[in-house]
């Protein structure tokens, strides 16, 4: 065999140790390309099921949440699990170029603050007293206004000269509880509150009025002085940390509080508003205020 048949043969040898080098590092290429994103897929799907799980709990009381974010999809189911706990499974799903799809399950165990409607023994309660009749006569007495049969034998009126205690009451914090809230102002109020937990600021020396024939239903805290009249209905708790008025036909289906230790002209209820004690409505309204104070008890992952 001459020179040049020799070389040609290890040149060919080179080209084709070459090819299979570059063969090589081309899949070797491809499929670190693909592991990167199957990481960064699996990475989204997990936190898609995160956005499930944190839409489940601002939502406990839905036994399924669904939504997306962009091209992601995340749907979730709630369970009860004892009196204070949830189950929330989680799934995120992140669809591929090739049409396939990458999934990531979360299972969390959530707890919420407990409920105790026995605090609450009253359909009207105020921190320094009401005037029946109107500021100036108080003539009539709390029967003309409240429902004793609704009370279940004990007395439907209170009046406190110690002040009333929103930690004692409540669980928590009144700070805590207005960071949580939907908030309002005396000037933008929407009194057709659906179970929410609503927190109104009044400007000093105002009063949020509500009128109307309307309803609302929740945990009410009008941080000043209120007046209610027209044939609004409210179930729930209102808790009134200025003065109170009311007239018209207004009613409440729950329990009404005046933290307002204001000499007793400046809160009155005259006309015809009736209030009601529900311990149904009370413990609806304390319920919503729990499952805004939620806890993870436990978390896992699975795919």
């Amino acid at each position: 065999m001459n020179r040049r048949g020799i070389a040609l043969i290890f040149s060919l040898l080179v080209v084709l140790v070459l090819s299979i080098l570059l063969s090589a590092f081309f899949f070797k290429s491809i499929n670190e390309n693909n592991l990167v994103n199957r990481y960064v897929n699996s990475a989204r799907a997990f936190w898609v099921a995160e956005a499930g799980v944190a839409e489940a709990i601002k939502n406990l009381t839905n036994t399924y949440t669904d939504g997306t974010l962009g091209n992601y999809y995340y749907n979730a189911t709630t369970t009860t699990y004892g009196s204070y706990y949830y189950n929330i499974t989680s799934i995120g799903t992140v669809g591929l170029p090739n049409g396939g799809y990458i999934n990531s399950t979360v299972k969390v165990i959530a707890g919420t603050g407990t409920v105790d409607a026995s605090k609450f023994q009253y359909a009207l309660a105020a921190a320094n007293g009401l005037c029946f009749g109107g500021a100036g006569s108080c003539n009539k007495a709390p029967e003309d206004f409240i429902d004793p049969d609704t009370c279940n034998g004990h007395p439907c009126w209170n009046e406190t000269d110690t002040g009333i205690n929103f930690r004692d009451l409540f669980g928590y914090e009144q700070s805590e509880v207005e960071r949580i809230a939907e908030h309002y102002n005396d000037t933008n109020f929407d009194a057709s509150l659906n179970n929410e937990i609503a927190w109104v600021d009044v400007a000093p020396g105002s009063n949020l009025t509500v009128t109307g024939d309307l309803n609302g239903s929740g945990l009410l805290i009008i941080n000043g002085s209120a007046h209610f009249g027209g044939t609004y209905q409210f179930s729930g708790i209102v808790y009134v940390l200025g003065t109170l008025t009311a007239r018209g036909t207004f009613d409440a289906y729950g329990t009404v509080m005046v933290a307002s230790t204001s000499d007793i002209a400046n809160n009155s209820v005259n006309g015809n508003p009736d209030f009601y004690y529900n311990t149904t409505e009370i413990t609806n309204a304390l319920t919503r205020l729990a499952d805004k104070f939620v806890r993870i008890v436990s978390w896992r992952e699975t795919q």
